[in-house]
């Protein structure tokens, strides 16, 4: 079994140095770069797409996510491995529009797509396809369809407690490990848990931090990455900001600030989490209180306060910036 299992890896991986050989070098784009729940006119919820070889992994799926696909010139109906670090709205909101319009833009082949996330990632997929239900019952009915949406799309819930490899193909191997976005008295509560992704791929290693508080799980995946995709929070009165369009959300001020400021990383962590992991480059996305506005040049609260720790190149993310 251990003879077979690495002839595999030895064929998938001479397999992707073939295409990579051939000039489709990995890129990195960042779909939606806003930190939080919040529906914004210049930045989309947390979204990027690893370009491998010329097929797209997707790693969360926030609002806006469907038209920012659009945007970067990627058919929805070639995304087919979606990647969810939490099973929080900012990084899923579009899950549902994603697999429905995939299935009415005539997705009817295999392979499928398939969602992969932390517990709970399965029954977020069947609720979505529960959702447009009625829609493709009667697209079935209307248009002769033959293939059913629950044939295509399945979710997968992974476990990652340590450095974990979760996924492999011919194009990338990518591993997972449980950041520190959820604090130790809310896991006892609940079995819901958050993710850091790492794409090893032949040219280039990026690492995506997902919500998370200084990790040393996150330090331990990240080590000598090419890049680290890392979310940052500002500091001050932006943190616990409501979304302008939250009603009657100020009885939860006190709770929301303490969970930002508690569970996310100040750009102090993220220099020094990027000095211990020898990263060589930091792109920052989830911005929360702070990072300016789509394709503007407002002021960077982040890089002074990370360049303290960290002497490699920090890029401040937008949304559509290729890296």
């Amino acid at each position: 079994m251990k003879r077979r299992t690495f002839l595999k890896s030895s064929v998938l991986l001479a397999l992707a140095k073939t295409a990579f050989a051939q000039g489709t070098p990995t890129t990195l784009i960042l779909l939606g770069t806003q930190g939080g729940p919040n529906v914004s006119l210049t930045r989309s919820e947390a979204s990027s797409v690893v370009m491998a070889g010329g097929q797209p992994y997707l790693v969360d799926c926030g609002y806006g996510t469907v038209r920012a696909l659009v945007e970067a010139g990627i058919r929805a109906n070639d995304v087919r491995n979606i990647f969810l670090t939490h099973l929080h709205n900012d990084h899923t909101a579009d899950l549902a529009a994603l697999l429905s319009h995939k299935w009415t833009g005539g997705q009817t082949n295999p392979p499928p797509a398939a969602v992969y996330g932390p517990f709970g990632s399965k029954a977020m997929v069947d609720a979505a396809i529960a959702f447009f239900k009625a829609d493709a019952e009667i697209r079935i009915v209307d248009e002769g369809r033959t293939v059913r949406p629950e044939a295509l799309y399945a979710g997968h819930d992974l476990s990652a407690p340590g450095v974990t490899e979760v996924f492999r193909d011919e194009r990338v191997t990518v591993k997972a490990v449980e950041n520190a976005h959820f604090p130790d008295r809310a896991k006892e509560k609940m079995p819901y848990r958050s993710f850091a992704y790492r794409f090893n791929v032949p040219d280039r290693s990026i690492v995506f931090s997902g919500d998370t508080a200084y990790s040393t799980n996150l330090i331990e995946l990240a080590r000598g990455a090419d890049v680290l995709v890392c979310e940052v929070r500002g500091t001050g009165a932006a943190v616990g900001q409501q979304p302008p369009n939250a009603r009657g959300a100020a009885a939860n001020t006190e709770s929301i600030a303490r969970h930002v400021i508690e569970t996310h990383s100040s750009a102090e962590d993220v220099g020094k989490m990027a000095a211990a992991a020898k990263v060589k480059t930091v792109a920052l996305s989830h911005l929360v209180g702070g990072g300016g506005q789509r394709g503007g040049a407002a002021a960077d609260p982040f890089t002074a306060e990370i360049k303290k720790f960290f002497d490699g190149e920090v890029i401040v993310g937008r949304d559509q910036m290729k890296i």
